[in-house]
């Protein structure tokens, strides 16, 4: 059965480093019974990540409020080439404005993919008494610590921005990942090479202890990228971990199985059998 449209409108959220204003564009839908922030992945946006792939549809039929926004440097929201703009603690502090401007003090469940998932655990540990449930997909032992991407994607970013890129002189998986990206006509180039600079650092995994809500770390069983989830899944008190076969990281999304995990997870759906067992 068909949902309502979600519905997009602005929110005014902290300025940028050099003081200019800065605006994200949101997505919601659905009723209050429930709520979901969904954070996307990076290069990506709400519509890609959330609407394309059926999850913002699946959430609203089971009756969640969902609020999914283009991410800071992404989709239709305010953009910037400075790299101070993009740390983590400025994601968390976008969502806690997001989350307190739909629902106040009220809490919520996240749903966070690769880029969003660290951002998903920043905003956890910003305010963790409002978070009722947290998966976190594209997470596992190959980036959890390392926040970003190596540097010769935002190198290769940079090139291709200024239409210089050398395929030669980068390394394959950078250029694929450019040119990509430079396929999804709200992405700015510049911007992502920025935005990955700015999200170089190393994240203090043993804080995740202090996160309390039940927590499922999925990845697909092919994403190279991300790695196995258990290790990272060990270190919340009430964390899950789960892979999801024939899915890698740029599939996963898509994929109904890895979705359908989520719900079981968030208890709106029946469990089934897959790697990592049910919540």
């Amino acid at each position: 059965m068909a949902t309502e449209r979600p519905r997009r409108f602005s929110i005014e959220v902290d300025g940028l480093a050099d003081g200019q204003p800065a605006h994200l564009s949101v997505l919601r839908g659905g009723r209050e019974r429930r709520r979901a922030l969904l954070l996307h992945g990076f290069a990506s946006d709400a519509n890609d990540d959330w609407i394309e792939t059926g999850w913002f549809e699946a959430l609203v039929a089971a009756g969640y409020d969902v609020v999914a926004p283009d991410l800071r440097g992404h989709g239709l929201s305010t953009k910037s080439q400075n790299p101070r703009d993009y740390q983590l603690e400025a994601f968390a502090a976008d969502s806690l404005a997001i989350s307190k401007a739909c629902w106040g003090d009220s809490s919520f469940s996240v749903v966070g993919y690769s880029m969003g998932a660290h951002i998903a655990m920043t905003l956890s540990l910003a305010s963790p008494k409002r978070i009722a449930h947290l998966v976190l997909g594209g997470m596992g032992e190959r980036i959890a610590a390392t926040v970003g991407l190596a540097p010769e994607f935002a190198d290769a970013l940079d090139a291709a921005a200024e239409q210089s890129l050398d395929t030669s002189a980068f390394p394959p998986y950078a250029v694929r990942f450019c040119q990509h990206a430079a396929l999804k006509p709200h992405n700015d180039l510049a911007v992502l090479a920025a935005c990955l600079r700015g999200q170089t650092a190393v994240f203090d995994l043993a804080k995740l202890a202090q996160i309390a809500a039940p927590t499922l770390v999925m990845v697909g069983e092919d994403d190279r990228l991300a790695g196995a989830p258990y290790r990272v899944a060990s270190l919340f008190p009430a964390g899950i971990a789960a892979t999801i076969p024939n899915a890698n990281h740029a599939s996963a999304l898509a994929s109904d199985a890895f979705r359908a995990r989520a719900l079981v997870h968030l208890d709106i759906a029946e469990p089934f059998c897959c790697h990592g067992g049910p919540s």
